[in-house]
């Protein structure tokens, strides 16, 4: 992916001052030098936060206190982007993003406010890193192995101070278990080993999959099915022979298939459909059966009425209950008031309250709104007294209507009883023709469901449509394929990793240097068969080289991939750490050893890094950017192509990260 830092931006809380702009340049190595505490690291942190990082790691003190937006401008592959995130003041993030994309954008005065969230930041790097929207599990259980994002990829981007001498670590933000267990998962896609295509094919394989099992399931259901039917349908025959449905139907042999009495029991449906069944029997009394019709037909009639009248009475006692209580609890209430009468007639004779002996020449209105209530409480007690008379009539009425009822349901249901008994023929041949048509009924849905079992070619051709479609797809992922392609990938990075490793003239450097993907570290082989990784090898310079090393050989073979996920660049802080732990008192001289030559071991040491990254450019065709933040001088650079400095962060040199202008407003 194609992504230089063109600037780093520093927007001011005062508005009235103009933001802090660094600029770097694509294709070169862009290099901050300068004493401690200039803001030199925040470089790192401040391009990672405005990339999306779920954190802020900018630090606490004078650049937050003085600073209200970090931003980045970038050029991409045909575009440009200007990103800026607010400070998050006391919180650890903040989402408060302002985005602007064009060919050619400008550093605004301020920024105004947010006009987009993080989360779309990262679906549009996600969109021009070409990752793929599926995740590595095929749909399943995703737990560490979701979707790639370009946010994965930073961890090939950022060498921070306490990771390029780490020797336990050596990518970014692989100190944790979860960033850990990702970028296992991811290295094969940045690698190349495999692609979108390939996480695609591999979801339309899960899908397949999923398809062809449930296919096998209901093929052995129906296949069940079927054979659970055979002893089934062999009783039916034998029920449609006793019911004289196959008058002509054959005595059953041992050898007869399930085909053979589904032939036979096909005629039933027909032949009951063709035959003139009456409701009674030949030569049975039809007055009589229109009788017993109509008088099973009025008993009905009259149980629903008989039950309607029993509902309506059990609901008007209730009521009639209800209302004897309502009544007792209003008399109640009515004894209550009536000390309001004579309160009225004392207040109304001398005009003095008896209780707390106010005047009320003009009357008291409390007095007036308690005689109201008194009212309407003995005009509600008068009402409800003279409901119970007319729910008694209503109880009364009802009583009456249901023992009419009762009486006629008595009659009907003896009367019925007497046409069952004379009836008993009728009876028997209405059952007879019931148990016929449930019967049919019963032979009509087992037909049905014994063809649905027996017809399984459709399944059949499906199934094997869809393992065809699963060989070849599981032809095109072809495991032993893609671990081909891995270990190639890894063999050609170790290789490069050897190769700066000899430049940088490192130890081990002949010991068959290796990346391991497990331990996510650099293995070495010696002649004795034995197997080191990095933090064994100890020496700080080693730490630091082997660093260095790796990330360029990693780098220089994702840009020979096509459309590789990886953004180039790479920023690294202080590399010579491990040589000079003290600042550096000028440009061009070593710290506390200005009598020295300038050649000494230490400054070979990080000259020799800085000549790995320039070969690395070469290498690439300068089609990548690098940026170092260092304590050391350009005594430890000078001469060597591609170096472009974008600073000198020294006392009476180039302003520091935060202007002396912004601290004095302090």
């Amino acid at each position: 992916m194609r992504l230089a830092i063109l600037k780093v931006i520093l927007w001011p809380k005062d508005t009235s001052l103009s933001p802090r702009v660094v600029p770097f340049e694509p294709g070169r190595i862009n290099i901050i030098s300068g004493e401690s505490a200039t803001g030199k690291s925040t470089i790192t942190w401040i391009i990672d936060y405005c990339l999306g990082s779920d954190r802020c790691s900018i630090p606490v003190g004078l650049i937050r206190n003085v600073t209200e937006w970090f931003g980045i401008h970038v050029k991409l592959a045909n575009t440009e982007m200007l990103i800026a995130r607010r400070n998050p003041g006391d919180q650890q993030t903040t989402t408060d993003l302002y985005w602007a994309e064009g060919l050619q954008l400008d550093v605004p005065a301020m920024i105004a406010g947010k006009n987009a969230r993080v989360e779309d930041l990262k679906n549009r790097f996600n969109q021009l890193s070409n990752l793929p929207s599926l995740d590595f599990t095929g749909g399943e259980d995703v737990g560490f192995a979701g979707r790639p994002s370009f946010r994965d990829m930073a961890s090939f981007n950022f060498q921070p101070q306490h990771i390029v001498a780490n020797p336990y670590t050596l990518f970014y933000k692989a100190d944790t278990t979860e960033n850990r267990e990702k970028l296992r998962i991811i290295f094969p896609l940045a690698l190349g080993a495999i692609t979108a295509s390939t996480l695609a094919t591999q979801r339309e394989l899960k899908d397949l999959e999923r398809e062809h099992e449930r296919l096998r399931r209901e093929l052995e259901a129906r296949l069940a099915a079927a054979k659970a039917w055979e002893a089934e349908v062999e009783s039916y025959y034998l029920q449609a022979r006793g019911l004289g449905l196959l008058p002509d139907s054959e005595v059953i042999v041992p050898n007869w298939s399930l085909e053979k009495y589904m032939l036979e029991l096909r005629k039933v449906p027909a032949l009951v459909q063709s035959m003139d069944i009456p409701d009674v029997k030949a030569g049975t009394n039809e007055a009589a059966a229109v009788e017993f019709s109509r008088v099973a037909n009025e008993e009905d009639q009259l149980a629903q009425e008989t039950g309607l009248v029993r509902r309506r009475l059990d609901k008007v006692e209730q009521l009639s209950m209800t209302l004897n209580h309502y009544g007792t609890d209003l008399v109640s209430q009515e004894d209550r008031l009536q000390g309001v009468g004579w309160f009225g007639e004392k207040l109304q004779d001398t005009h003095i309250c008896p209780v707390c002996a106010a005047v009320h020449n003009d009357g008291n209105a409390r007095l007036a709104d308690l005689q109201t209530l008194a009212q309407e409480m003995r005009t509600l007690t008068a009402s409800v007294h003279q409901a119970p008379a007319r729910l008694d009539r209503e109880l009364a009425a009802l009583r009456v209507e249901l023992r009419e009822k009762e009486v006629l349901l008595g009659k009907a249901r003896q009367k019925r009883k007497y046409l069952e008994a004379q009836s008993a023929t009728l009876a028997a041949q209405r059952q007879r023709v019931r148990q016929i048509y449930l019967f049919v009924g019963r032979v009509q849905q087992a037909l049905e469901n014994v063809s649905a079992s027996s017809n399984v070619d459709d399944l059949r051709k499906q199934m094997q449509q869809l393992a065809t479609k699963i060989a070849q797809l599981r032809r095109e992922l072809d495991p032993k394929a893609q671990g081909d392609r891995l270990r190639a990938a890894v063999d050609k990075v170790s290789a490069g990793t050897a190769n700066y490793a000899r430049l940088l003239q490192l130890e081990h450097a002949a010991e068959n240097v290796k990346l391991n993907l497990r331990e996510l570290t650099l293995q070495f082989s010696p002649l004795s068969g034995r197997t080191d990784f990095l933090w064994e090898v100890g020496s700080g310079q080693n730490w630091v080289g082997y660093h260095v090393a790796g990330m360029l050989a990693l780098h220089e073979h994702f840009l020979s991939l096509h459309d590789s996920p990886v953004a180039n660049f790479l920023v690294i802080d202080q590399p010579s750490q491990v040589y000079f732990p003290e600042a550096w008192p000028s440009m061009e001289q070593a710290p506390k050893a200005p009598d020295k030559a300038d050649r000494s071991p230490d400054i070979e040491g990080v000259h020799r890094i800085f000549s790995a990254l320039s070969a690395f450019l070469d290498a690439v065709s300068a089609q990548f950017q690098i940026i170092v933040t260092e304590h050391a001088g350009s005594i430890t650079w000078r001469g060597l192509p591609h170096v472009h400095l974008v600073g000198n962060w020294r006392e009476g040199h180039d302003q520091f990260l935060i202007p002396d202008s912004w601290i004095r407003r302090q």
